[in-house]
């Protein structure tokens, strides 16, 4: 959650820096305006794809930790999984 808010955040500046350039505005030169907006839209771009990656695989380990769970159980209901001792 806290990755999105920090990419959601990098594109808040950058959108801030596109009204100021639009504005008329500047205290920097228009390249580095430009620069700097090309650099937070892509960053906070990529953190956003980063942190859904990261949710997405989160949520396919919780399921298979469920369905491992659930295929074990019933092994040991059938008596396949238990062990011997010698």
């Amino acid at each position: 959650m806290l990755l999105a808010l920090v990419g959601g955040y990098m594109l808040f500046i950058a959108w801030h820096l596109v009204e100021n350039v639009q504005s008329g505005s500047r205290d920097m030169p228009l390249w580095a305006a430009i620069a700097a907006i090309a650099v937070f839209a892509l960053a906070g771009v990529g953190v956003l794809v980063y942190a859904f990656l990261i949710w997405r695989k989160a949520e396919q380990e919780k399921k298979n930790g469920e369905e491992g769970k659930n295929s074990l159980s019933r092994k040991e209901e059938n008596g396949e999984n238990r062990e011997t001792l010698k």
